[in-house]
């Protein structure tokens, strides 16, 4: 009889945590996507970088248009369609993390591997 209870008990905790897990997951869908979405645009343009050693920011922009990211368990994906807007927050970022350096010329700035 405690056997079956504590089965029962164990059964009941299991699928708690279980649904519990999915409920965050779900809540931090969109934070998961976007993290994605800029980690993928971030190799996209340190691998044109190694290629070119100077990029611009109109040359991030090219780079980056219809990059996609998704998650494996989710059938939501999330494209960049307005590369400006994501260019900028792409650039303070990585600089921020000191995997690029400006380059001030006197017409505009470019950016190159550190």
């Amino acid at each position: 009889m405690a056997s079956i209870i504590l089965k029962i008990l164990l059964f009941a905790v299991s699928v708690t945590f279980l649904l519990a897990w999915g409920y965050v997951k779900q809540q931090r869908k969109n934070q998961e996507l976007l993290e994605g979405l800029m980690k993928k645009s971030e190799e996209k343009v340190l691998r044109a970088m190694k290629k070119d050693e100077t990029v611009s920011k109109k040359d991030i922009e090219e780079i980056i248009t219809g990059t996609k990211a998704s998650l494996f368990w989710s059938k939501n994906k999330v494209q960049i369609t307005d590369p400006k807007i994501v260019s900028k927050n792409l650039i303070s970022d990585m600089l921020s993390k000191d995997l690029i350096v400006e380059i001030s010329d006197k017409k505009s700035k470019k950016y190159k591997i550190k």
